[in-house]
């Protein structure tokens, strides 16, 4: 099954894309999880990985760029289905005030191997995966999705602050579900 369908059928329950979380403050712990800092595309990954599970749409804020544009394939009509950063904090947010879910996880493969294509703006970095799984437990049923296809993250850096160049962070610009 593409993750595509397993999606669709997320997005018909909880609304928005299926990476895009929401929450202020961790919904099934007592202590607000600790993100890694966003210092490389890995440490970005990890940090979507937890927002996702925590259902922090504040963190997920974070890791997407302004200029974000995800798309995810559809093996019906082969076409790209777009989606944007507002997108994804808004399916965080359906995760988070859902009371019938009971837990969400993302999970990337252990190695993630950073490139630079050529074909992209100078800066910006590349890893692509195989592997990935999302699980969304919604009582009674569960949404096991491990996706046969390829997701590609391309990373920008962003400087906050001009005056000082070394507070370089990453953010996620684009995300692409390659058939």
């Amino acid at each position: 099954m593409s993750i595509y369908l397993a999606g669709s059928c997320a997005f018909l329950f909880l609304g928005g894309c299926i990476f895009s979380p929401h929450t202020d403050t961790c919904k099934d712990c007592g202590q607000p999880p600790v993100y890694p800092k966003l210092i490389s595309p890995t440490n970005v990954l990890e940090a979507l990985a937890l927002a996702y599970s925590k259902r922090d749409s504040t963190e997920m804020k974070l890791i997407y760029d302004v200029n974000y544009a995800g798309s995810s394939f559809d093996p019906k009509t082969l076409a790209q289905l777009p989606f944007t950063k507002t997108d994804e904090v808004r399916h965080v947010e359906k995760l988070y005030a859902s009371g019938s879910i009971t837990s969400v996880a993302l999970t990337f493969p252990s190695v993630r191997l950073r490139f630079t294509d050529s074909a992209d703006p100078p800066g910006w970095a590349t890893i692509q995966l195989q592997n990935v799984t999302v699980e969304i437990n919604d009582s009674p049923t569960s949404y096991n999705l491990l996706a046969s296809e390829t997701f590609e993250f391309k990373f920008i850096p962003f400087i906050p602050d001009t005056t000082a160049p070394t507070d370089t962070t990453w953010k996620i610009v684009r995300w692409t579900e390659l058939p």
